[in-house]
């Protein structure tokens, strides 16, 4: 546990104890906790459908951005709902994480693994700002002046977001009560994207890590000495067969890292890839409409940079899995191995055959694989339907 208050995993454990994920609380916190998140998120959802349907007087602009919205709050609660029934999977991640770390004594390999966590931990950080920033930048737009400036009683109920007239507790605080409300379900809903995604990027840069470390025993596993060119002298199988089964299990460490991600993270991808590109899709389409207002058009592309680089670093830790292991087998194929014996090379052997086809996560049941070549095909796609819905 002292492992995870430090400043490794302290982000991790903060986001997942305020959703009630984390998997070393007790029971009833733990339900508690959730509970007040669904509830609460489950409560601003029919606020918000009340008011469409309560509606006298369409608007689409309004309608659309409340439906993104509700869209955007039901995601994420999903995404939380799923991460609460994977509460075991979790627990055995971080288990398997505390265990890598106490097996490593050797000082070298413990400080790739410090590098590569508080890498992790920094993109954490830039995703965490750059969200709060725009959520900042909505409320200095859209919801301060709101709040300072007083409305019409007609023309409350008929902007954004539309509110159901029944759960205003006192018309004068209307735009008050509409603000902190946003702004609790936003935080809420905030908190379940970045408990997912900073526990997967932690669990990837983790296995990366352990990659890298497998790479640093093979590059060392061959000693001999270098100033001596003959390809005759061999280096002694004693010496160099313990340490490439060293190798060996430490690259079956992060395969197992792997396959526990992809089973804690798998449907969580699913639900990603397709809200994503929903939300870009429509946004794309959006344009068409809030061109003429520009606080309308500011408040409505905020989404799109979140939505982009959220979906950015959960590919490019995807694509970072498929690197670590092509260079794995690149340094197998790259060091001296003719100057082992043939027994030796048997290892080396294995080591190639076990990184031939890299391994990678997917999306879901479905073969779609994490990397930037899905992020781009996703950015791509929403683009056209976009723009054919526009020239509807």
């Amino acid at each position: 546990m002292d492992l995870f208050d430090g400043q490794y995993f302290k982000l991790n454990k903060i986001f997942l104890t305020i959703c009630g994920l984390w998997p070393y609380q007790s029971k009833l916190r733990r339900r508690i906790t959730f509970a007040m998140l669904a509830s609460s998120t489950l409560l601003f959802i029919f606020t918000l459908v009340a008011g469409i349907l309560s509606q006298s007087k369409f608007d689409f602009v309004n309608t659309e951005e409340t439906f993104i919205f509700i869209f955007y709050c039901s995601a994420g609660l999903l995404k939380c709902t799923i991460l609460y029934n994977q509460q075991n999977k979790i627990k055995k991640l971080y288990e398997r994480i505390a265990t890598d770390w106490k097996q490593l004594t050797d000082t070298s390999e413990r400080d790739i693994l410090r590098s590569f966590l508080l890498e992790g931990r920094k993109l954490n950080f830039i995703i965490m700002i750059s969200c709060s920033s725009a959520f900042i930048i909505y409320s200095c737009v859209d919801l301060l002046p709101r709040i300072l400036k007083e409305k019409s009683e007609y023309h409350r109920p008929h902007s954004f977001p539309y509110y159901f007239r029944p759960m205003v507790i006192n018309e004068k605080l209307y735009d008050l009560q509409v603000a902190v409300h946003i702004t609790v379900i936003v935080f809420y809903a905030g908190f379940a994207y970045m408990s997912a995604i900073a526990t997967y990027i932690s669990s990837v840069k983790h296995v990366c890590a352990l990659y890298e470390i497998a790479r640093y025993r093979l590059q060392n596993a061959v000693s001999y000495d270098k100033s001596n060119n003959s390809l005759l002298e061999l280096v002694e199988d004693t010496s160099i067969v313990p340490k490439l089964v060293k190798v060996i299990d430490m690259h079956a460490q992060a395969l197992r890292g792997i396959q526990i991600i992809e089973k804690v993270f798998s449907a969580d991808f699913f639900v990603l890839e397709a809200s994503s590109l929903t939300a870009l899709a429509t946004d794309v389409y959006e344009l068409k409409y809030c061109r003429a207002n520009v606080r309308t058009f500011i408040r409505a592309k905020l989404l799109t940079p979140i939505v982009i680089i959220y979906l950015f670093f959960v590919n490019c830790s995807g694509e970072q899995v498929i690197q670590a292991c092509n260079d794995m087998r690149i340094t197998a194929y790259y060091i001296d191995w003719y100057r082992t014996s043939s027994r030796a090379r048997v290892f080396v052997l294995m080591i190639m055959r076990r990184t031939l086809n890299p391994k990678y996560l997917t999306a879901g049941t479905i073969v779609m694989i994490i990397s930037i070549e899905n992020f781009a095909a996703i950015i791509t796609t929403a683009w056209s339907i976009g723009t054919i819905l526009l020239t509807t």
